[in-house]
C-alpha cells in the first residue's frame, strides 16, 4: 500500500507539472490570433531573420545600380531615425545620408562599383528590433583605376508595420 501511495504520489508530483507544460506550445507566439494556426517560434524566427537579410541585400543592391529612390524603401526616412557611420563620416537622418553623402558620390561619374555586395550575414532578431554584421565585398573602378576593397558593417533594423527597415549603418 505504501508503495503504491508513493507511486500515485509521484505520478502526481511530475504530472501536474508536465501537463501544466504540455499546452505551452500554444503560447510560444503572442503575435497570433485566435483562429491563426500555432506557427512555431523557431520557424518564425528563421523567416524573420530572412526577411531581415533579404532587405539589407535589396537595399545594397540599388548601390550598384546607383539607384537612390529604390534604396529609400529599406530605411526610416523621417527626421533623424536613420543614422550611418561611414568611415570617418556620420550622417544623421535619410535626408542628409542620401542628399549629401549618396547623391554626390552616385552621381560622380569617375566612380564605378561593379561589385558592392554584403557577404557573411549573420543575423539576430529580437521582437521588432534586428542586428546583422556582415563584410562588404566591393570593386570599382575611379577615374580609369580598378581597386576593391573588404569592409565590414553591422545593421540595426526595426520592424514598422509589419515591414523591416533600417534605421542604423556602420561601415568600415
Amino acid at each position: 500500500m505504501k508503495n503504491t501511495t508513493k507511486t500515485i504520489m509521484l505520478a502526481i508530483a511530475l504530472g501536474l507539472p508536465l501537463a501544466a507544460c504540455s499546452n505551452a506550445s500554444e503560447h510560444m507566439d503572442d503575435s497570433r490570433t485566435q483562429n491563426e494556426p500555432m506557427r512555431p517560434v523557431q520557424s518564425n524566427m528563421a523567416m524573420e531573420k530572412q526577411n531581415v537579410e533579404t532587405v539589407l541585400l535589396s537595399y545594397v543592391k540599388q548601390i550598384t545600380a546607383k539607384d537612390l529612390s529604390a534604396m529609400e524603401p529599406y530605411v526610416l526616412t523621417k527626421g533623424q531615425e536613420f543614422t550611418i557611420f561611414e568611415g570617418k563620416g556620420t550622417n544623421i537622418g535619410w535626408a542628409d545620408y542620401r542628399d549629401n553623402h549618396l547623391a554626390p558620390e552616385l552621381a560622380n561619374e569617375d566612380l564605378v562599383f561593379t561589385k558592392y555586395d554584403y557577404i557573411n550575414l549573420k543575423t539576430s532578431v529580437s521582437g521588432d528590433l534586428a542586428t546583422a554584421t556582415f563584410s562588404i565585398d566591393a570593386a570599382y573602378s575611379y577615374k580609369g583605376k580598378d581597386a576593391d576593397h573588404i569592409g565590414r558593417g553591422t545593421a540595426i533594423l526595426k520592424k514598422i508595420n509589419g515591414a523591416w527597415k533600417i534605421a542604423h549603418l556602420h561601415t568600415s
